[in-house]
């Protein structure tokens, strides 16, 4: 019978073994046609029946957060790896941030502390940054980073603040990582940053097709991950799957491994019609779309 579940991986230098497909549930692609309709009992099916055992705790959307706390309640600590994003600007928010959601899930530690969407260098100010140093240091956070769709910045402060972790956009249609983020921080060696990246399917345009430009099929969402866990740079990618459907058809086609090359050739011209069309209008909220 062909494998069903996810071996764990390292998550970089942070000694977390993470889910290759890490669950998460603030993206575009759950707020399609369908909603979301992952329940309670899917998250814990995840993580039982397909190997999934990261997952982004999200007050947005209760079920993930009492997923992890079944999870947690049964024993399992120590196999789920949980992360959180906080996004105030001040050390005091990012402590009470964490604290709150440590009380609400009824653990101790969050194993991924991000510093979510900076768009400003001064978003991590010094006294943020010393703050969640603070944190890692008296064990509420086993790994601390930050995310950012400003790519040549998040590079910039990567090599200045040497997180454990850096969450970034990578997908078929927005490439460019490859040389702004990833070609930078080889450099650092063993003190580089584990990467997850984020976005897989460019918030679900990678799934519709580009017929005016000749792409008369679209990715799918398991060729969507398949491709960002494709770059050896990438440790874990984010997946918002809408169905347990679709959740199943995405580990079946990371299982496969890599895409071949013919394919990935082809989905790379794909994304390129994908990022075309949208400087005709598709950008939803992040302004300015690079490649």
């Amino acid at each position: 019978m062909p494998a069903t579940r996810l071996l764990p991986r390292p998550l970089g230098r942070t000694g977390l073994w993470v889910s290759p497909l890490g669950l998460a549930t603030f993206g575009f692609r759950a707020a399609g046609p369908l909603g979301l309709k992952l329940t309670v009992d899917d998250f814990e099916r995840a993580y039982y029946d397909y190997g999934i055992n990261t997952f982004l705790a999200n007050k947005v959307t209760p079920s993930i957060d009492e997923g992890i706390r079944r999870l947690i309640r049964a024993g399992h600590r120590d196999d789920v790896v949980v992360a959180m994003e906080v996004g105030l600007p001040f050390a005091g928010s990012v402590r009470r941030g964490l604290e709150r959601y440590l009380r609400l899930l009824g653990t101790d530690h969050v194993d991924i502390l991000i510093y979510g969407w900076v768009r400003r260098r001064w978003h991590v100010r010094p006294t943020v940054w010393h703050e969640m140093e603070q944190l890692r240091a008296a064990g509420r956070a086993r790994a601390i980073g930050f995310s950012s769709h400003n790519r040549a910045m998040a590079a910039e402060l990567a090599l200045a603040l040497r997180p454990d972790v850096l969450m970034i956009r990578y997908n078929a249609a927005h490439r460019g990582a490859e040389r702004e983020v990833f070609g930078p921080l080889e450099a650092m060696g063993e003190a580089r940053p584990a990467i997850i990246a984020y976005t897989a399917t460019r918030w679900g345009m990678l799934l519709e097709p580009v017929p005016e430009r000749g792409f008369a099929q679209p990715m799918t969402g398991a060729e969507c991950y398949r491709f960002a866990l494709g770059h050896p740079s990438v440790d874990m990618v984010w997946c918002a799957a809408r169905t347990m459907e679709e959740l199943g058809e995405d580990v079946a086609g990371v299982l496969e491994g890599p895409l071949a090359p013919d394919r990935l050739a082809e989905v790379q011209r794909f994304g390129e019609a994908v990022h075309a069309a949208a400087r005709r209008g598709k950008r939803w909220m992040f302004g300015p779309s690079a490649n």
